[in-house]
């Protein structure tokens, strides 16, 4: 596992020098280099996700079976830019289960695929979930118990500029969709 996590390192070392400037390129002159940082200028997309900056207070619903009663706990979010407004870092904690609860995510917008884009881990599995879509809707898998494959549905609701409901869905690895999560995101006073 190390092994594998430094080759993949050393590749992105390699690939990152290559992408940033071919040796014996005159600065600014090279079109693929100039490809690159054109893709790494945060655009009026990244100008949207930066409006989340802040903490934010959370109600939480989860539900663990269709049609049946969720289970209600209070949360706060913590978000910050990240790598110079390229992305937004949200540190969230809550109750789930009767247990603490704590996630990362890392939200951004990809300039070469025109996507939101979101990688989540959290403290409930070692996986790390990641999801594509528009401002509205991501949508994305994880593997769960069992390493049975669940597709994930996120759909966020705009209230006002400081509320939003983020409700997530999951087929939970039997194929039917159901809501299993309901997020209320009121920014802090």
């Amino acid at each position: 596992m190390k092994r594998g996590i430094v080759v993949l390192s050393m590749a992105a070392l390699v690939f990152g020098a290559f992408a940033l400037g071919r040796a014996g390129a005159q600065e600014g002159t090279d079109p693929a280099q100039k490809a690159w940082e054109a893709l790494a200028v945060p655009g009026p997309e990244h100008a949207k996700l930066l409006k989340g900056v802040g903490t934010w207070n959370c109600e939480c619903k989860c539900w663990q079976q269709p049609g049946g009663e969720p289970t209600v706990s209070k949360g706060k979010a913590v978000c910050t830019e990240a790598l110079g407004g390229r992305f937004i870092r949200e540190d969230f904690e809550c109750e789930m289960m009767g247990k603490p609860f704590h996630g990362i995510g890392y939200h951004g917008f990809n300039n070469a695929t025109k996507k939101y884009e979101l990688a989540w881990l959290d403290s409930v599995g070692t996986g790390i979930m990641l999801m594509t879509g528009t401002e509205s809707e991501l949508k994305g898998s994880f593997a769960g118990p069992g390493g049975i494959e669940m597709t994930m549905r996120s759909v966020v609701k705009p209230v006002s500029d400081d509320q939003f409901v983020m409700e997530m869905y999951s087929d939970m690895g039997m194929g039917a969709e159901m809501k299993c999560m309901e997020l209320t995101y009121t920014r802090a006073k």
